[in-house]
């Protein structure tokens, strides 16, 4: 499994476009065979500063993503609304664990 992880810093004054051009990809992402998860979230506290988390099943389903034209729309798109470089990290994972049983979390709220 390949996870994505990304830091995209935006205009704040354009959130809407931003949001926009975001959950289309996230959209066109998801619908790519080999994508296991695809999302974007804005950071707390930090407006306009937005997160990727994306799982990929293997490098293919990744460079797949990346040489597809809706890969180009989204950065064509995305592009003028920054304010900074974006980064991107690919990590390779061979194993993941929940570090914790949720069967045994008691999940009650206190009102």
């Amino acid at each position: 499994m390949i996870v994505a992880l990304g830091d995209l810093h935006t205009q704040i004054l354009e959130r809407a476009a931003v949001e926009q051009v975001m959950q289309d990809a996230q959209t066109a992402a998801r619908e790519r065979e080999g994508c296991e998860s695809f999302s974007f979230a804005e950071a707390v506290g930090d407006p306009g500063h937005y997160l990727l988390l994306a799982r990929w099943r293997d490098q293919a389903a990744v460079d797949a993503h990346y040489s597809s034209p809706a890969f180009a729309a989204y950065q064509a798109a995305i592009t003028p609304l920054l304010v900074a470089d974006s980064e991107l990290q690919l990590h390779v994972v061979d194993q993941s664990m929940r570090p914790v049983d949720a069967r045994t979390l008691d999940l009650r709220q206190d009102d």
